[in-house]
């Protein structure tokens, strides 16, 4: 039940407007505040990603790239996988010396405009509701 709450809740997300995005690295939370548009009204939620492992961003062009500003305005769809959306790794490394901590398996994936964000995160809290997902397991 909770996986399909969940889901229904970032369904209705997208497409929407990124007002303000927050990446605070020494808290381990990535906050987003949104706002949704349909016919009949805007609506604002604050996203915010609890506990994250790893974040990635990657270009339109599909190279996965290192950005110390991100400054994405549209958020076209969002979605949870249980099991990640596959392995990510640390660029700075060689295969020889990866180890367990520089691969993560994102559980969010986030579509931008003309961009992409993946996100390993225990929770997310969407406005005052908290949807504990764990990690995914490699």
């Amino acid at each position: 039940m909770l996986k399909a709450n969940l889901e229904s809740f970032l369904s209705y997300l997208g497409p929407s407007t990124i007002e303000k995005m927050n990446i605070n690295i020494p808290d381990d939370v990535i906050s987003m505040d949104i706002t949704t548009h349909n016919n009949i009204s805007d609506n604002k939620f604050k996203l915010v990603f609890e506990e994250v492992f790893s974040f990635y961003y990657v270009n339109g062009d599909g190279t996965l790239v290192k950005k110390s500003h991100i400054n994405p305005t549209q958020l076209n769809s969002i979605a949870y996988y249980k099991n990640g959306v596959g392995e990510f790794a640390n660029m700075d490394c060689s295969l020889e010396e990866l180890t367990d901590e520089d691969i993560s398996l994102p559980n969010f994936a986030l579509e931008l405009l003309n961009s992409s964000m993946f996100i390993e995160a225990r929770s997310i809290k969407i406005n005052d509701r908290k949807f504990r997902v764990d990690y995914p397991i490699t």
